[in-house]
């Protein structure tokens, strides 16, 4: 008995039988296919209806093998369940998509044996460009890019790189203007749940809120400093061990919005209400932000910015063009529901 007919595969259509079915010659489609001045542009446009009849698609190794490029572009995050990083993504794809480059998305856990693992893949890959969000290499990334021989950009390192082109947020002012303003509210006893200081932002944001307090002549605590884990756990272990001590703090300036939302969590455990009890802001702005109970104050990042900087700047040096580097992007408060003033007995 036989079994089912086995349904040949389909030919890939060519520019040959794209020139056949139009009478034309294997030149002439190409200049079509290839947008060139140099063609009639009713030919052109007879010959572009056809490829899309007969369901042509661009051989990219055969393109990749005359042009030396293959329209690609690496992109490596921390990790893909990273709200904060799925808003530069965006950005990015939409920007290198419009340009003409395709995106390899990969993830590298914040581990250095990871990220090496990725960019040589990438350069496996032939990409032509490559962007690092929240590298840990640091003083190594720079060597690395020049063995590869690949453009790079970093966006946001976690570990201080020696590397030109990077794109990154001013966490030093951000988190300066999140402490001076809670202080505008009357707060003198301000804690900080933060992040470990190995990761740059942590070690800026923990600067600025440092230097709010000593430019208002306040004392830097080091009992009001809680060193989080940039997640909800590390909020909700910050806030409880904050409000646990004999002179709790009346505010908390948070490392970031998921940082701060487990500090809410914590709050609550602990009987007090935000912002009645004790006020809370985040930094990021992520889009959550406004949906939290009560709405969360952040310092806002243009991530939408952070991922379209890089990208320029990669599509820049891939271009052999001028581009200017390291960039550094500004913040701003989002007030909202979380934050209030203080009471001159809460003070």
């Amino acid at each position: 008995m036989h079994g089912p007919a086995r349904r040949k595969p389909r030919r890939r259509v060519t520019i040959k039988r794209i020139a056949h079915e139009a009478g034309v010659s294997l030149t002439t489609v190409s200049r079509a296919l290839n947008d060139r001045p140099d063609i009639d542009p009713d030919t052109r446009r007879r010959i572009l209806a056809l490829a899309d009849d007969l369901g042509y698609t661009p051989n990219a190794i055969a393109r990749s093998l005359v042009t030396q490029r293959t329209h690609t572009i690496g992109l490596a995050v921390r990790t893909l369940s990273d709200m904060w990083a799925a808003h530069i993504v965006l950005p990015v794809e939409e920007l290198a998509h419009s340009s003409g480059y395709d995106l390899f998305i990969s993830t590298h856990h914040a581990d250095a044996d990871w990220e090496r693992r990725v960019l040589r893949a990438f350069h496996s890959r032939q990409v032509d460009g490559m962007i690092v969000v929240s590298s840990v290499l640091g003083q190594e990334i720079a060597t690395l890019q020049r063995s590869l021989g690949i453009p790079l950009v970093l966006v946001s390192p976690l570990v201080e790189p020696s590397h030109r082109y990077v794109v990154r947020t001013d966490d030093v002012a951000g988190a300066c203007s999140a402490t001076e303003y809670l202080i505008r509210l009357g707060h003198r006893r301000i804690g900080h749940i933060g992040a470990p200081d190995w990761a740059v932002p942590g070690y800026q944001r923990r600067q600025g809120y440092l230097q709010a307090l000593e430019a208002q002549g306040l004392d830097r605590d080091p009992n009001l400093v809680f060193d989080g884990d940039a997640h909800e756990a590390g909020g909700l272990a910050g806030a409880q061990a904050l409000l646990s001590l004999a002179d709790p703090p009346t505010a908390l300036f948070c490392f970031n919005d998921l940082t701060a939302i487990g500090a809410f969590r914590g709050a609550r455990l602990m009987g007090r209400r935000v912002p009645e009890d004790v006020s809370v802001a985040g930094f990021d702005d992520l889009s959550l932000a406004s949906y939290v109970d009560p709405p969360l104050t952040s310092v806002r990042q243009d991530l939408a910015a952070l991922g379209g900087r890089a990208t320029q700047m990669l599509l820049d040096l891939m271009a052999d063009r001028e581009t200017k580097a390291p960039v550094v992007l500004r913040t701003e408060l989002v007030e909202r529901g979380s934050c209030a003033a203080t009471t001159g007995e809460r003070r």
